[in-house]
């Protein structure tokens, strides 16, 4: 009997010292997402082409673990570099334009993402008493100006950025971001216009006024056309009026801004009841035409 006792305690010494080294071990689960990149380019102009995307980190992790997770998110040079210098290319062609993803500005050497420890994306999860947690950085990708000049078409890139644990080293996630440098005929919305707030009181003497902002990019020496859905409307009684600062314009590779400016006239009664206030809204399209 005293053998088997013995025998027992062994056992439960074991099954306890497995135990502790398995709680020791922190286990996160994570992925990571980096937004692709699609960009209109004109090589004949020697602004840079800055676009601007995001690196996402989620995590979970189990009950016990550290509520914190530093983390780093390096990025490799594409599937055909020239050194360490990214480039997209046409198709199967040997036709290609340089491009450079940053961290952070200045655009020099040391701010650039690479696959190495000093110019990696870092970054910190905090969980907090929670068991998952995000964080989520940007980026810029830069195309240089006055590069020189090659077959119109779409040029692509595919980059593999790997996401580790900074204290182990273990590589935790990988994904890919996909870049596509457009140089045929093409625009692009840059900035969305945004919302047009009004404030008007009945039979007010003065018109009333708004205004917002939009952006443009298109195909160097490509004619467009802007055009709303429609420039005027009634909204709570009131009748509004919409122009544009421009109808048509030519590309020229890089931004171009413009505005919308909207107006109700004076001395309008409007619908809204005799006592308090009211508010009403409306959406009108833009559409560019080339």
């Amino acid at each position: 009997m005293i053998h088997w006792i013995h025998k027992s305690m062994r056992i439960a010494f074991l099954a306890a010292l497995l135990l502790a080294g398995s709680s020791a071990w922190a286990a996160y689960t994570c992925s990571v997402t980096v937004s692709s990149i699609s960009v209109v380019y004109s090589p004949t102009v020697a602004t840079e082409n800055i676009s601007t995307g995001t690196v996402t980190v989620s995590c979970t992790r189990l009950m016990g673990d550290p509520a914190t997770l530093n983390y780093s998110v390096r990025a490799n040079n594409g599937l055909q570099p020239t050194g360490a210098i990214n480039r997209v290319q046409l198709g199967a062609s040997t036709d290609r334009y340089q491009y450079e993803l940053y961290r952070q500005t200045p655009y020099t050497n040391p701010n650039r993402w690479q696959n190495n420890a000093a110019t990696q994306i870092a970054g910190t999860l905090n969980f907090g008493a929670a068991l998952s947690a995000t964080d989520t950085r940007t980026f810029d990708l830069r195309l240089a100006g006055s590069q020189a000049v090659r077959p119109a078409g779409t040029y692509t890139d595919t980059v593999t950025a790997t996401l580790r644990d900074t204290g182990t080293g273990t590589i935790l996630a990988t994904t890919t971001l996909s870049v596509s440098v457009i140089t045929t005929n093409s625009c692009e919305i840059e900035t969305s216009p945004g919302a047009m707030s009004f404030a008007y009181t009945s039979f007010q003497a003065a018109a009333a006024a708004a205004s917002t902002n939009f952006s443009v990019r298109c195909t160097t020496g490509l004619p467009y056309t802007l055009a709303l859905d429609a420039t005027s409307g009634t909204l709570l009684g009131l009748n509004y009026s919409l122009a544009l600062s421009a109808a048509s314009a030519t590309g020229t590779g890089v931004v171009q801004n413009y505005s919308i400016s909207g107006t109700i006239a004076a001395s309008q009664a409007g619908t809204c009841g005799s006592l308090g206030s009211c508010s009403g809204s409306q959406t009108r399209t833009l559409t560019i035409t080339y």
